[in-house]
């Protein structure tokens, strides 16, 4: 199944950013997902909705795994959802309806109230009410009406006079005008009782939070605000599952979660928060529909107890939206054991320490860190084939990458541009790019002899994609781009078909690309060290925004031992020494295709210039441009677009692009991008072997590092 998370990204620590999700987060359900043998992407929904919408319908899901919790507004958490309806597109967990609805604290209590449901009394306060019911007894509590993760929640919050009352409320409600709950304050026990809707049974053990409050010099046991967010607060925290509870207490909880949860439809999963009375009597306080499923959270807390662990979780949900909408679910396959050892994935560069330039990388460190670039791969490892028309056998290590520019590129063409630095190699369709400034296909890559074949591939899968292209609309001149793999590869029966390539273009993902020997890049030497899909990227910002990107993604095939250079150091003159010429590749310089991707608004000429950067990227890593070596660079920007047919009868269209009085960072990112691309290919590679037993060996990551750890040495002694 092609499933899709869309969450948004938290991006710094304030309290206005506290629903929101880490990387770590999103990295974490993307592993989880993954393992179950799925094809994931990842899409980050925040900001404008024309383009969520270009990139949810981009990433062509069969399920959209819903974390998003809105940024703007009292229906935040609703819109998405929302969305997805209006698409057509299936999702996890509840409906536009239900997350509105109980996003609004005070409705959600009036409407299960009026179903016999237990809740606090209490009232809706705004700036034009500010009248507190005199039958409100005191401890109350005020808190935002629309908002969750504690947010605005402390131990302030429960106040015991009219007094502190009107000074609590005059603090916080200018900050949440969407209005303020003050009801009577349950003392008793904070409980939470995790619900999914797969799990046999459906609601879970009850979890309860204790609060040691002299180590915080607190009063009252709430889950504030400091608490959830980590830190010295969150210590004095502890989840008990199940509930210390006597056995009535825990039946009339269990009871209330249940018609909680039957009144309100709660699809998948959920969780229902309840305050239990000194006295033994449950009370209402809210329904999370789109729970946290952090590790430490309640819902997990009580998965583990059952024996569940992430995966199994996210399993559940999975099927039991698949099961709503009427979707097989294909079986999850046991891992086999790798019995090639050198496919193992190694450190990139950055995760050793090896700190590229002096910019920062995106998120992911990739050419996915463009918004809506997708990349995939298709890898061919067999041996013992036979050699067609001999009685001989040999080996294949051959593949296919694919990266997916955002949006419907053919629909939406992207403005792009490119450099041939040396042109012994391949790149079909260039031509068209550097004539015309704009790119409409994916950009493939794989191997020599088999451009054809790809090329066939792609155009197939944009025929079923576009059924009127050719007859209706104009045709397409795909773009793949290619090195030579055969010192591996046996090219003679190595080649990828045209259903090869379209695998690469359906595993197309966004969030973290496999880096090494994989792909195109499978039977691909550089620098005499196995490998050939690297990738990086930059993020910096200008004066009219914040947050620009560009990636690189290289499939390396080029390079001697002797010039390898990092990070200004050239190790391969030591290293040069220390390996065997016997097993190395001279017959051929190999190639190296260069792929960059950027969401700064960029036209062609300036797209062409910074092709040409990358260039000297190459150059630091010790590349000549041999004189049998194909460098080619190809380069598109996310941030102009020309439709297919023009949308108006104007002669003219409106493009954006960067003053090139403040076009140099770009030029510095893409330089420092397309070095580090070119090392984690190598970096990240274990190793492989091919045709005739040949052995491309990976590079010592040790002994580079003790390298570059001396070089500093003698260069600080001076």
């Amino acid at each position: 199944m092609r499933i899709t998370i869309a969450y948004n990204l938290r991006t710094d620590d304030s309290e206005a950013t506290a629903e929101l999700l880490s990387s770590d987060d999103i990295d974490r359900v993307y592993r989880a997902i993954s393992s179950l043998q799925h094809t994931v992407t990842v899409v980050e929904v925040t900001g404008n909705p024309h383009q969520v919408i270009e990139q949810l319908v981009e990433s062509e899901p069969d399920l959209i795994f819903n974390l998003a919790e809105g940024t703007i507004g009292s229906s935040r958490e609703a819109f998405y959802p929302g969305l997805y309806e209006q698409m057509g597109i299936p999702f996890t967990g509840g409906n536009a309806s239900l997350l509105h609805l109980n996003l609004d604290k005070h409705l959600a209590k009036t409407v299960l109230a009026a179903r016999g449901i237990r809740v606090p009394k209490g009232i809706l306060m705004t700036g034009k009410n500010r009248q507190i019911d005199e039958e409100l007894r005191y401890p109350l509590i005020i808190k935002p009406n629309s908002e969750g993760s504690s947010k605005g929640i402390t131990q302030k919050s429960v106040v015991e006079s009219k007094k502190e009352a009107d000074q609590r409320i005059g603090e916080i409600l200018s900050q949440y005008p969407e209005g303020l709950v003050v009801e009577e304050f349950i003392t008793g026990r904070e409980l939470s009782v995790p619900f999914i809707e797969g799990y046999p049974g459906k609601i879970l053990d009850i979890v309860e939070h204790t609060f040691d409050l002299e180590k915080i010099g607190g009063r009252f046991n709430i889950y504030d605000y400091d608490m959830k967010q980590g830190g010295e607060a969150a210590r004095a925290v502890q989840a008990i599952c199940p509930a210390r509870i006597d056995t009535y207490e825990e039946r009339a909880v269990l009871q209330m979660a249940k018609q909680v949860f039957d009144i309100m439809t709660c699809p998948d999963l959920g969780r229902v928060d309840i305050r239990l009375h000194t006295d033994g009597t449950p009370y209402f306080i809210e329904l999370n529909p789109l729970p946290s499923l952090h590790p430490d959270a309640s819902l997990m807390t009580a998965a583990k107890e059952r024996g569940l662990e992430f995966r199994d979780v996210m399993r559940l949900i999975i099927r039991s939206a698949a099961r709503r909408y009427g979707m097989a679910i294909r079986p999850a396959r046991k891992n086999k054991k790798n019995r090639n050892p050198s496919l193992s994935p190694r450190s990139s560069v950055r995760d050793l320490g090896i700190q590229i330039g002096r910019m920062s990388p995106g998120l992911i460190n990739a050419i996915t860190d463009v918004k809506g670039v997708r990349v995939g791969h298709f890898t061919r490892i067999e041996d013992n084939v036979l050699i067609p028309g001999q009685t001989g056998t040999s080996s294949i290590r051959t593949g296919v990458t694919a990266i997916m520019p955002a949006g419907q590129t053919y629909a939406n063409r992207i403005a792009a541009g490119g450099f041939v630095l040396n042109g012994v190699g391949e790149m079909s369709g260039l031509t068209q790019v550097l004539e015309t400034g704009w790119l409409e296909t994916p950009i493939v890559l794989t191997n020599s002899h088999s451009v054809g074949r790809v090329h066939a591939g792609v155009i197939q899968h944009m025929s079923r994609k576009y059924p009127t292209m050719g007859t209706e609309t104009d045709v397409i001149l795909p773009v793949v781009g290619e090195a030579d793999d055969s010192f591996l590869n046996d090219v003679r029966i190595g080649s990828c078909s045209a259903q090869d390539t379209i695998k690469a273009i359906e595993a197309a993902s966004s969030g973290p690309v496999p880096q090494g020997s994989i792909g195109a890049g499978i039977g691909m030497t550089s620098f005499d060290f196995a490998g050939g899909i690297g990738t990086s990227s930059r993020t910096f910002d200008l004066p009219e925004g914040s947050g620009f990107t560009i990636g690189v993604l290289v499939l390396s095939n080029f390079g001697k031992m002797r010039n390898l250079t990092i990070d200004g150091a050239v190790v391969g003159r030591q290293l040069d020494t220390e390996f065997d010429y016997a097993a190395r590749r001279e017959a051929s310089e190999g190639s190296i295709i260069v792929v960059v991707a950027t969401d700064v608004p960029l036209i062609s000429s300036q797209l062409n210039r910074i092709a040409r950067r990358a260039a000297l990227g190459l150059g630091r890593t010790g590349s000549y441009a041999a004189s049998t070596s194909g460098e080619i660079i190809i380069a598109f920007s996310t941030g102009n677009r020309k439709p297919r047919p023009a949308r108006s009868e104007s002669s003219f269209i409106n493009l954006k692009c960067i003053s090139d009085n403040h076009i140099n960072i770009a030029y510095e990112a893409v330089i420092e991008a397309t070095e580090e691309a070119v090392l984690n290919a190598i970096f990240c590679s274990g190793g492989m072997n091919g045709r005739q037993q040949r052995w491309c060996p990976a590079i010592p990551q040790d002994r580079i590092i003790d390298l570059l750890n001396k070089g500093r040495e003698i260069h600080e002694s001076h």
